[in-house]
């Protein structure tokens, strides 16, 4: 009886007490798209997922939907077309930020009603080297984001990234592949057989054998790998075969960056 009013005391005091905010994740770097990448939209916004890879491994890993913002919203620009098919590179103005998987993946969403105003209707979105996504600051956090953080991140950690990311030359740039086509697939949902079966050319124009260089390669092999795993039932979808592989392939090169970022490396 003393242990179960003990314990009642115990779980009253823990509902009295206030949450614990917790602290800031990891800065995330974003992976520069080889090419725009296909926005989707719908209903007055448009979405699409950027490849992130982790630049401070002493911090948490983000939670799923975990809110960040854009150190410098200049390395995105909107590609959109006006009635005529006329294109049109546009600043990205202000968009919602949020982690998707972890460390590997997040999402960018903007509105559409300045760029309609203009008679423009966006199709992709550009992303130049440098990109960083920073926590939002959450009051009462034990571990926040602190004043130079950041700058010390693109002075000190990018650097290191990018001399990483020569070593994988080919992984990187099979991952902005692969990026490419997931961004091709609608984000619920099943594709068609036939839309399946002939995504890489849908993406691209041409066939997987005639695709040219080893990024290319190693990418069509990811996809190919994925459209069979699908068939057979082992995924739910070609895309969460792709995603789960995508996060595979950026793990691995994440994992050396980590390495080389450690004292006396």
């Amino acid at each position: 009886m003393r242990f179960f009013v003990k314990s009642m005391i115990v779980a009253a005091g823990m509902l009295l007490a206030p949450a614990m905010a917790q602290a800031a994740p990891q800065l995330l770097g974003v992976i520069a798209s080889a090419s725009p990448i296909k926005l989707q939209c719908d209903a007055g916004t448009c979405a699409v997922e950027l490849t992130t890879f982790c630049l401070q491994s002493e911090r948490d890993t983000p939670g799923r939907h975990a809110v960040y913002t854009a150190h410098d919203l200049s390395v995105f620009r909107i590609v959109a077309e006006d009635a005529n098919g006329k294109r049109a590179d546009v600043p990205l103005g202000s968009a919602k930020v949020s982690a998707e998987r972890g460390y590997t993946a997040a999402r960018i969403e903007f509105s559409v009603r300045d760029l309609a105003a203009r008679g423009l209707t966006p199709k992709a979105l550009s992303v130049a080297a440098g990109g960083i996504l920073v926590p939002m600051p959450v009051a009462g956090d034990p571990n926040p984001i602190m004043d130079g953080e950041v700058e010390h991140a693109m002075a000190s950690l990018q650097p290191v990234a990018n001399r990483i990311f020569k070593l994988h030359a080919t992984e990187v740039e099979a991952i902005k592949v692969v990026s490419r086509v997931l961004s091709e697939i609608p984000a619920k949902g099943r594709m068609k057989k036939h839309d399946r079966e002939n995504l890489w050319q849908n993406t691209f124009g041409e066939t997987a054998r005639e695709s040219i260089g080893p990024g290319m390669h190693r990418a069509a092999d990811v996809v190919g790998y994925c459209q069979y795993r699908t068939s057979q039932g082992r995924f739910f979808s070609v895309r969460r075969c792709l995603e789960q592989r995508l996060d595979g392939m950026m793990m691995n090169v994440n994992t050396d960056y980590w390495k080389a970022v450690k004292p006396g490396f």
